[in-house]
């Protein structure tokens, strides 16, 4: 069926009938011209968006409509837990093309519906519009019980560590990219490499435990490792000395980088869209967020030091040191394969 033939209103109806039921925080959801939830007393509210932008952000036939819509609310969940908060509400806007069908719009968000229900939120609404390309508008509120921890509370003699692993979802990109399937690896690792770039892990719990550890900063890695460490020593005015040979690239990545004859250092500097945690945390508090993350399952992996800001951002790769410069993802420059 044609959108056009259900029009903007009975397409809303259409894709929000399957919605889950709401929590007692929402008082009013779907259908009306704005949705109302109550904030718990004394919490600290957060409110992020992230556009999606076919042919820039994604490619409309390197990716499955379900896991498009997993991702496009996934990675602004993955904004909430960089600040130790919990995602809680979202709403949903979206451009659609004429050359999408209502099959695809309903495989999309089922994607959107397993993401919100795997973290607790609720959908509230949002828009729908027609476009020349497919564009997803997604905006997410959280809170937290404590102040938020921001990029720009860093301080010389904290530790920089990140979660789980690097370079993989830009493994998994290049794997797409090169369109022959798995370019010779083994199904299961092509296949765990791609899924980390369509289906990223926010790091919802993880966050809210470093935060209660003690993390003085923190950003999620959309971009690159290299940027968010910049982001990070800009806000707080400080360096970084960052160690190449501690940056957790897992068999996989180098595997494929071998492959595709790629430099696994490159991803995971520059790669983007790992969607882990970048945090500096004092040495106190490695113990409790070291011992927090192994009852969540989640690596913990030490990456280099916060520095005075005389001392610059370098990278320490065997025994050269040279300046760490951001070079990850820029929405205003540079396309897919760039």
């Amino acid at each position: 069926m044609r959108l056009q033939d259900l029009g903007e209103f009975g397409l809303i109806n259409h894709l929000t009938r399957h919605l889950p039921s709401y929590d007692d925080t929402v008082v009013v959801g779907v259908g009306d011209d704005a949705a109302v939830f109550r904030a718990a007393a004394g919490s600290f509210m957060l409110i992020t968006c992230d556009m999606l932008v076919e042919g820039r952000h994604f490619l409309r036939d390197k990716i499955s409509p379900q896991d498009l819509g997993y991702k496009a609310l996934a990675v602004s969940l993955s904004d909430i837990a960089a600040m130790g908060g919990l995602p809680r509400h979202a709403v949903i806007a979206v451009g659609w093309p004429k050359y999408v069908n209502l099959e695809y719009t309903e495989k999309l968000y089922s994607g959107i519906r397993e993401a919100a229900a795997s973290y607790g939120v609720n959908i509230l609404g949002g828009d729908t519009v027609k476009a020349p390309q497919l564009v997803l508008d997604v905006t997410v509120v959280g809170e937290s019980g404590r102040p938020p921890v921001t990029r720009t509370g860093a301080r010389p003699g904290d530790v920089l560590a990140v979660t789980g692993r690097l370079g993989a979802s830009a493994a998994g990109l290049a794997l797409l990219l090169a369109g022959e399937t798995g370019q010779g690896l083994p199904p299961e690792v092509a296949n765990r490499l791609v899924g980390a770039h369509v289906r990223p892990f926010p790091r919802v719990r993880a966050g809210s435990a470093l935060a209660e550890a003690g993390a003085t900063a923190m950003i999620d890695i959309s971009d690159g490792l290299a940027s968010e460490v910049n982001h990070i020593c800009n806000g707080s005015g400080t360096g970084a000395a960052v160690y190449a040979d501690r940056l957790p690239v897992d068999n996989d990545t180098r595997w494929a980088a071998e492959k595709l004859q790629r430099d696994w250092l490159q991803w995971a500097l520059f790669g983007g869209e790992d969607y882990e945690l970048l945090v500096a945390l004092p040495d106190s508090a490695v113990a409790a967020a070291r011992q927090a993350l192994a009852c969540l399952e989640v690596e913990f992996t030490i990456i280099g030091e916060v520095t005075e800001q005389k001392h610059g951002i370098q990278i320490v790769a065997g025994k050269e040191t040279v300046p760490l410069t951001p070079g990850g993802y820029d929405h205003f420059r540079g396309d897919f394969g760039d």
